[in-house]
């Protein structure tokens, strides 16, 4: 049956995970804000999730981002100069779904690798917005036909350049 679940982290920015830095007792993540985030993923997605999706599902996701200090002037507006979109180099979106898929898992689906389809963007908060996360998860309709294949579809592309 259909489960969809709404989640809305508040007031703590994403973290990314993946990057690893060697000490002399092993490894460790190299954002220190990875953990906070994954637990308020977690908290959040327990408190909005009733069962475990222990199917295949899709997420989408909205990440919100403060904007610099230097984006404004001396009274507050936006300098035209200031950046559009959030491109900075500390905050991959893919590695912020690392973090957020991580702190999803075991409170909204039992495991990541449900996640057949993932849809994620990035932006700065509109004055006012808190930084965080919107978060979308709902299981995928299987079709009967999908359900009984047991081969691997393979589609061809033909070019159509000389």
């Amino acid at each position: 049956f259909f489960m969809r679940y709404d989640i809305e982290i508040s007031g703590i920015e994403a973290a990314p995970q993946g990057s690893k830095i060697r000490t002399r007792y092993g490894m460790r993540e190299a954002s220190k804000r990875v953990g906070p985030w994954r637990d308020a993923v977690r908290t959040e997605a327990l408190a909005a999730c009733g069962e475990l999706i222990e199917e295949a599902c899709s997420v989408t996701v909205e990440f919100r981002f403060l904007r610099p200090k230097g984006d404004f002037g001396a009274k507050g507006n936006l300098r035209p100069s200031a950046r559009r979109h959030y491109t900075v180099k500390r905050n991959d979106v893919d590695k912020c779904c690392r973090s957020l898929l991580d702190g999803l898992t075991g409170a909204a689906f039992a495991d990541d690798c449900f996640v057949v389809k993932l849809t994620a963007s990035q932006r700065y908060c509109e004055p006012g917005e808190r930084p965080g996360a919107s978060v979308t998860i709902q299981t995928v309709a299987q079709s009967p036909i999908q359900t009984q294949q047991t081969g691997v579809m393979i589609s061809s592309v033909q070019s159509t350049t000389p």
